[in-house]
């Protein structure tokens, strides 16, 4: 079956507006936040498709998805948890700015989480504007994140060690590794 894949998420750059120095990066939501199906792209068919539901009593905190153009460490693209009051869709293009990482081993590989939030509006208000690294967020919202993380993936039957939380510095640098991964395979593609 030959691929095909309509969509153009390939040529968004990952970093957004006035580049890294900004901290923010573009994020394609695959979930959005208050559901329980998780939806992954799936770029051979180039479509959504509906991966996983949730068992009764467990949701999607915030948007969840991926950053263009990166190549985390199991093979897909890194990972992003994006703060937000409201959800967006699945497949939407969001300009994001990044808080912090979360560190996670899945069945023996790295697959870490970056958490990011909207970027500050003049004239608009969000929870998260309060928020400039990860250390920022309140104690209990992190702590449940970290822990959605987990369960959701053990749900899966995958066997997850939670490593930490680390800086806005630290994901900067997993997102600037995951680019460069990704310049590789590219080049080996060509």
């Amino acid at each position: 079956m030959r691929s095909i894949n309509p969509t153009n998420f390939e040529a968004i750059p990952a970093f957004a507006g006035n580049g890294k120095h900004g901290r923010r990066v573009h994020a394609i939501i695959e979930t959005p936040r208050d559901i329980r199906h998780k939806y992954a792209f799936e770029p051979k068919l180039g479509i959504f498709r509906l991966k996983q539901t949730l068992p009764e009593g467990m949701q999607w905190p915030y948007d969840y998805g991926f950053i263009p153009r990166t190549l985390a460490a199991d093979g897909d693209p890194l990972d992003i948890l994006v703060l937000n009051a409201i959800p967006t869709f699945t497949g939407c293009l969001v300009e994001t700015r990044i808080l912090g990482i979360v560190k996670l081993e899945k069945n023996g590989e790295e697959n870490d989480r970056v958490i990011a939030a909207l970027p500050k509006r003049d004239g608009v208000s969000q929870p998260s504007d309060e928020y400039d690294d990860v250390d920022d967020l309140p104690k209990e919202t992190l702590h449940d994140i970290c822990h959605f993380l987990v369960d959701y993936s053990a749900e899966e039957g995958n066997e997850i060690v939670y490593k930490g939380v680390k800086s806005r510095k630290k994901a900067m640098a997993a997102i600037e590794d995951a680019m460069k991964n990704y310049e590789k395979k590219a080049k080996k593609s060509a």
